[in-house]
């Protein structure tokens, strides 16, 4: 539990209700079409290495189109994060261990929002240079910020979208600080997660929009047959 509560402070400086003025419009036929497209500023190859390189120019729409065109990649679901051992490694204060396993994901996956927050938090507590451990602090933001941008989690129609379940569970724990959820299930494309509302998400349930990982493995299952 200190644990936990220590990488909600690390991962936030500011942490407000997600009342969005403005929502990301995230249509994942727009961005295939334009990470697909070689004259296009966001043409994924150039775009990816741009954020492999922590471009601080990096803006919230470049984190989103890098997040969610991830998804349009070959290797997408095959690079799914197994986090098993980094979830059991991140109960430790095994700090090089710790780096070790976010470098391994990070390699094959480096939108995993869960290994670019833990291998910050551990090279800050490693006690390395401030601009060692922020440029992981500032991607795993940036994601972070596009998925709650993305909607405003009340309705199927306004959901979180997110490419990993994963992703779901950060979000709920890191971000809005939930201190219980109840149950969770699978509603059309969206998850739905009954929960306790907390000091910056007051509501008693959350959607999230797993569509495109539903429909990938459905295109994979087709493929095969």
């Amino acid at each position: 539990m200190k644990k936990l509560i220590c990488l909600i402070l690390f991962s936030c400086i500011f942490l407000t209700m997600n009342s969005q003025e403005e929502i990301l419009d995230i249509d994942y036929a727009e961005i295939k079409e334009i990470i697909s497209d070689p004259e296009n500023d966001f043409f994924y190859p150039a775009l990816l290495k741009k954020y492999n390189d922590f471009d601080s120019t990096f803006t919230m729409m470049e984190y989103a189109i890098v997040y969610y065109g991830f998804s349009f990649q070959d290797d997408y679901i095959k690079n799914m994060p197994d986090e098993t051992r980094l979830n059991q490694l991140a109960r430790t204060e095994d700090f090089q261990k710790i780096i070790e396993e976010c470098d391994r994901i990070l390699a094959k996956n480096p939108v995993s929002l869960n290994a670019n927050l833990q291998i910050s938090y551990a090279l800050f507590k490693q006690g390395k240079p401030e601009q060692e451990w922020r440029k992981y602090q500032q991607r795993y933001r940036g994601i972070r910020n596009a998925i709650v941008y993305s909607g405003d989690g009340l309705t199927a129609e306004t959901a979180f979208k997110v490419i990993y379940i994963s992703d779901e569970y950060n979000i709920i724990s890191t971000y809005f600080n939930i201190p219980k959820v109840h149950s969770q299930a699978l509603k059309g494309y969206c998850d739905y997660f009954e929960i306790d509302g907390s000091e910056y998400y007051k509501a008693s349930g959350m959607y999230f929009d797993i569509s495109r990982k539903l429909i990938r493995q459905q295109e994979i299952i087709e493929e095969k047959n």
